[in-house]
């Protein structure tokens, strides 16, 4: 996934100049005056306008061709945020032309609306003569909060001038563009109930001792203080260092969670078209409010569950967009890259004939999490096939805004059969909408995770 990084350009774009309204107003003053004074036969008024018509155009001349070669670098306080977060963005322009800049507007430019930030004064930059340059250097500042995930290209760097009259504008862009990669939006969830606590607050993860066989142990790098009874000579003369047994080894429950990312599955899919979409924005081949609302849970969910010691597994019904990220360890450099990947993460084509066969949980405890809209029959064959007995399988349903309550009793035939087929399968169903908090719809997950605990 790429990173943002600030990029140092020399550009400078074709300059667009265009009369202000006080310099139409001097442009249409002069031609009527020049008209005036033929049909009068009056040569004041022919000298009279000629001036009023060249101030405008010596005006524009002026603009187009005052002198500007800037360099531009770009940095964010944070190259990878979350949706609705606030990034610092700093600009450093330099002025490298040898002639002095000054009474220049500035704005950098954004993929969104208003396709801009708000305009400011460019502080007046000296110039760089001989090598030397004093005060020819401007840092600017200004707050970011994007609010929907994806990567943006955020620039480039857009400056107006006028001349001393303010007759004409020129408009030219500098510097190239940065991106910015923004996460889905991460909701902090309640405590499951899948987890004893332990009294240190970690999730208590299973334990299992070794038998002492040499086969079987662990080993580790020596470390100060650890007693040489547990050195093993065997492993250290392979290795050529002194190496330890680890006595204890930890192994992690197993949460998987399964998401439609197939295009068919979400009815409310608006395919985008590329060639209208602004410069600067990389999107999902569609969107859609309920992939939105499940891509929004995957991120919330799969970093809870991390935290409270699972080793979490994303799984997609679609061709892989995850790769190895799909995986969420307890290392937090795991999490920032699913959450990384999750930014251009999307509803995609998908030829039917890839379902694979359940993977059980390794060790007990672990739950599974299914995250559909409107799947299809494939896609319920699928699910039916990972409610193993024994596991704790719920499954959020994102409705239409359309449906009101729970899906089977929408009155829609073909939403009742899948909500049939699930329960009877047994999974737990879970109706939202894409509207619904998606905090308030773990809290349902919880109290179902209670009740599992309680029944077993």
């Amino acid at each position: 996934m790429p990173r943002s990084r600030p990029l140092r350009n020399l550009y400078v774009a074709l300059r667009v100049v265009r009369l202000t309204r006080r310099g139409c107003t001097f442009a249409a003053l002069g031609i009527l005056t020049i008209l005036g004074g033929y049909a009068l036969s009056m040569p004041i008024l022919l000298y009279a306008g000629c001036f009023a018509l060249a101030l405008p155009l010596m005006a524009a001349v002026f603009v187009r061709s005052r002198d500007s070669a800037l360099s531009v670098t770009r940095r964010f306080a944070f190259p990878v945020v979350e949706a609705g977060t606030t990034s610092l963005v700093t600009l450093r322009v330099d002025n490298n032309a040898r002639t002095a800049l000054r009474g220049v507007h500035w704005a950098d430019g954004l993929p969104w609306n208003p396709w801009g930030t708000a305009t400011g004064w460019l502080p007046p930059l000296s110039a760089r003569l001989g090598g030397l340059a004093q005060r020819n250097a401007a840092q600017l500042t200004y707050s970011l909060t994007p609010q929907d995930r994806g990567i943006f290209e955020i620039g480039p760097l857009a400056l107006q001038s006028s001349d001393p009259l303010s007759l004409a504008l020129g408009s030219w862009s500098v510097g190239g563009v940065t991106e910015l990669t923004v996460t889905p939006r991460v909701v902090a969830l309640s405590q499951s109930a899948l987890l004893a606590q332990a009294g240190d607050g970690e999730a208590r993860v299973l334990q299992r001792r070794s038998a002492g066989d040499d086969d079987d142990a662990m080993t580790r790098e020596y470390r100060r203080g650890d007693a040489m009874r547990r050195v093993h000579w065997r492993a250290s003369a392979r290795h050529g260092s002194l190496m330890v047994r680890q006595e204890e080894q930890h192994s992690y429950p197993e949460a998987r969670i399964i998401v439609d990312t197939r295009l068919a599955g979400y009815p409310d899919a608006s395919r985008l078209d590329s060639s209208r979409l602004p410069t600067g924005v990389v999107a999902a081949a569609a969107r859609s409010p309920r992939f939105e609302w499940a891509v929004s849970m995957l991120a919330s969910a799969a970093v809870q569950l991390k935290r409270e010691g699972f080793l979490v597994e994303v799984i997609e019904t679609g061709p892989s967009q995850l790769a190895e990220a799909s995986i969420v360890h307890r290392r937090a450099a795991d999490e920032q890259e699913f959450l990384t990947r999750l930014a251009t993460f999307g509803p995609v084509e998908s030829a039917p004939g890839w379902w694979g066969e359940p993977v059980p949980s390794t060790s007990a405890g672990g739950p599974v999490v299914a995250l559909v809209a409107h799947p299809e029959a494939e896609t319920v064959s699928y699910l039916r096939r990972q409610a193993l007995p024994g596991v704790f399988a719920v499954a959020f349903v994102v409705e239409s805004s359309s449906s009101f309550g729970d899906f089977t009793r929408s009155g829609d035939p073909a939403r009742q059969s899948v909500g049939e087929e699930l329960r009877a399968a047994g999974w737990i169903v879970i109706s939202v909408q894409a509207f619904d908090d998606v905090g308030d719809a773990w809290k349902l997950f919880v109290a179902e995770s209670r009740a599992h605990r309680d029944n077993n």
